[in-house]
């Protein structure tokens, strides 16, 4: 049986992390509200606790493992729209906010079985 390589799902999760860190440099250039920082990592967490449930099958990665991981990604970014406007941010947040969403994503898309 086939195991999901350890780099590539470290890559993720540091992709997540950075996006973490990044929260409070966020939080103090645009005034975010604790409450919506809270709500932003709660969801990143979710992301991270999801992708430790990554598995493979012989073809490669399971695609059944990674759902999860893709719609708490998915949720994420839908419940962005409603946060940008509830908390009035700048378009460029919104833009900065999206931009690190895209780079889990993509780190997601990247992980590899050997």
């Amino acid at each position: 049986m086939k195991q999901v390589k350890a780099d590539t799902v470290v890559s993720a999760e540091n992709a997540v992390r950075d996006t973490k860190n990044w929260l409070a440099v966020f939080k103090t250039e645009y005034d975010v509200p604790d409450e919506a920082v809270k709500i932003l990592h709660q969801k990143l967490d979710q992301i991270s606790d999801n992708m430790r449930g990554l598995k493979c099958t012989p073809k490669g990665a399971d695609a059944d493992s990674i759902r999860p991981v893709s719609n708490a990604l998915r949720d994420l970014k839908s419940w962005l729209a409603t946060f940008a406007q509830e908390y009035k941010l700048p378009a460029e947040a919104v833009k900065v906010l999206h931009e690190n969403m895209d780079k889990i994503g993509q780190r997601l898309a990247l992980i590899e079985c050997k």
